[in-house]
């Protein structure tokens, strides 16, 4: 799952695992470029595949569905107003009617926030997500049931990352306190097997801006 180029003009590229071997299975990919970053399945005719589609001037959500048969784009929401530059990173789901979808988007001035899309098992629908500052991303995304998601991601505060993480109660998500180094520090994956066990993992340097990168881990609870 991810992306290819042809013609220079990106794609999208799915892989299916059939027992034996991989093969690569058709997938759309709309307007002039389009990628994929991140997939889930609950059964062999329920997954999603979650990305971006852009032309050269703007970009939009990308959202996938295997149905057991073939990969289908299905409608999903956008920021509103002009925005330069939006990518969904991560998605989970528990059930053909439980998925979640985080991202990121830009309108082009610097400044980014969060973006998470809930699937009811109808349409897809954008949820509001904390932005503790003017510069927020979320790259993953872990959900153990309806009322259990993770997300993380980064936010830039004084002129460095740090890591983010939020909660989905089964009605808000809500922003929930985290640890972050001296230097730079941001979330780029989360899985949970409970409320109670939580993996949330990424990278952090330890003083400046300019010092080695290191593994980050952090567990809840």
């Amino acid at each position: 799952m991810g992306v290819y180029s042809t013609g220079g003009i990106q794609k999208t590229l799915i892989l299916r695992w059939n027992g034996t071997r991989w093969a690569k299975t058709a997938s759309p990919a709309p307007a002039d470029g389009s990628a994929l970053t991140a997939v889930t399945a609950t059964s062999a005719r329920n997954a999603w595949a979650v990305g971006d589609t852009f032309t050269s001037t703007t970009g939009s959500t990308l959202v996938l569905h295997w149905n057991g048969t073939k990969w289908k784009r299905v409608t999903s929401p956008n920021p509103a107003g002009p925005v330069t530059e939006v990518i969904l990173s991560g998605v989970a789901a528990t059930s053909a009617t439980n998925a979640w979808a985080v991202g990121g988007f830009s309108t082009g001035s610097g400044a980014g926030a969060t973006i998470a899309l809930h699937w009811n098992g109808q349409a897809w629908k954008r949820m509001p997500s904390p932005n503790p500052t003017s510069e927020t991303n979320l790259f993953g995304v872990a959900a153990t049931s309806a009322t259990n998601a993770w997300a993380v991601g980064r936010y830039r505060a004084n002129s460095l990352d740090k890591t983010l993480i939020i909660h989905w109660n089964g009605r808000a998500w809500k922003q929930v306190g985290s640890p972050s180094a001296g230097g730079d520090s941001l979330l780029t994956g989360v899985a949970a097997s409970s409320g109670s066990n939580v993996w949330a993992v990424g990278e952090f340097r330890v003083s400046n801006t300019t010092a080695p990168l290191q593994v980050l881990a952090l567990h809840c609870c």
